[in-house]
């Protein structure tokens, strides 16, 4: 699901949203992250549906920022979000790899830079499909 909450108005929430990826590129060459390194960058750019219709696209970077000392890596996140209406979003935080690659959910800051919701902050959560 696609969530935007916003300090400027009610939660924005869309259960029809579908991702599809377009590219992924990593230097790190296992697909399942399940043996990360601080090294480790990728980019990843998806389309978005609205069941068939194509309402956007993404534009994603990642980078792993350090090993904590239980072992679990942090990484930054940080994607703009285009939609076909001129709506631009622009995201980024810190997310829990180890939790993110066992399934749980990521919540990063969202901030609209142009359309619709220009102005609005609030968060943008994802989880790996």
């Amino acid at each position: 699901m696609f969530e935007t909450k916003s300090t400027c108005g009610p939660a924005y929430q869309h259960p029809h949203l579908s991702e599809r990826v377009l590219k992924y590129g990593s230097n790190n060459e296992d697909p399942e992250g399940l043996n990360p390194t601080v090294e480790d960058a990728a980019t990843v750019e998806y389309e978005l549906f609205d069941g068939d219709v194509k309402v956007g696209q993404t534009k994603g970077v990642g980078r792993m920022l350090y090993k904590r000392d239980d072992g679990a890596f942090v990484a930054y996140f940080s994607e703009v979000i285009t939609l076909t209406d001129g709506t631009v979003i622009r995201t980024g935080g810190l997310v829990d790899d180890s939790r993110l690659t066992a399934g749980e959910q990521a919540t990063i800051q969202a901030v609209g830079v142009a359309g619709k919701f220009k102005g609005a902050v609030g968060f943008r959560q994802f989880r790996p499909g």
